[in-house]
């Protein structure tokens, strides 16, 4: 949909030494649409009844892809122009009235810098799982146990011990010892949604950039895969179905 156009426009200097990054600033400033033509990051909607609608254009006579809760998150948004951003909700991707979106980027209340987005990110450095807490703090609540190996996506760097993710549709802090570089984030090749195609019935979703990998799901033929970067010359990390992990190129049409 908006493919290689939406290339991420901050360079994100060293993106595995994370902690040479700027700490997260929780303080709120003013976003001004008219300056600002990159990566927004996760955006929650406001100023409605009961939802916004989630176009499959630029354009309020768009078909409605979606009905988008009042204070629900979309994420993956981009300026689109002073009327729309373009953003992610449920796997789905089109584009929302900029008046019914607050700029968040991260955990309800608190704002990231730009840079601070790290894209998608691998557990690791761990026997069999990562912590995900309610808090950056590893006393906090514990929402989930994260295997060794799994994906989060939607990574912002928080401070030198914790970044921010989703694991799914649960959202928290994981130690930055446990995540390694994936995709996305600066200098990614973002292509957005894209088809499966080039395969007699299926394409494989791996769990590694490697054909001898763990398949996780066998994606059908013309089946619509989300939130794809290029991470080589081979693989792209994908999204089917709340499982994201890598395609091959040859199998992804637009």
């Amino acid at each position: 949909m908006k493919k290689f156009r939406m290339l991420l426009c901050a360079a994100l200097a060293a993106v595995l030494m994370l902690a040479a990054m700027p700490v997260a600033s929780a303080a709120a400033y003013a976003y001004d649409y008219d300056d600002y033509t990159g990566l927004i990051g996760a955006m929650e909607i406001v100023n409605c009844q009961s939802y916004a609608s989630l176009r499959a254009r630029p354009d309020t006579s768009s078909t409605r892809l979606a009905r988008v809760p009042l204070g629900a998150i979309v994420t993956n948004c981009w300026y689109e122009d002073e009327k729309f951003t373009y953003c992610v909700y449920d796997g789905i991707e089109g584009y929302i009235l900029n008046t019914n979106l607050s700029f968040i980027a991260g955990p309800v209340g608190q704002e990231y810098e730009d840079e601070a987005y790290l894209g998608n990110m691998r557990i690791a450095n761990c026997k069999s799982y990562a912590s995900l807490r309610s808090f950056p703090d590893t006393k906090a609540d514990l929402i989930a146990r994260v295997p060794l190996g799994t994906i989060v996506t939607n990574v912002f760097y928080e401070d030198e011990r914790f970044c921010y993710c989703l694991f799914g549709d649960q959202e928290g802090f994981i130690l930055t010892d446990n995540l390694e570089w994936v995709s996305g984030g600066a200098n990614a090749d973002y292509l957005g949604e894209c088809v499966i195609v080039n395969c007699i019935s299926f394409a494989s979703l791996r769990e590694l950039p490697d054909t001898s990998s763990r398949r996780l799901a066998r994606v059908p033929l013309g089946a619509i895969v989300t939130d794809c970067y290029i991470v080589d010359e081979r693989f792209a990390c994908c999204t089917y179905d709340g499982v994201t992990g890598y395609i091959l190129l040859d199998n992804l049409g637009w």
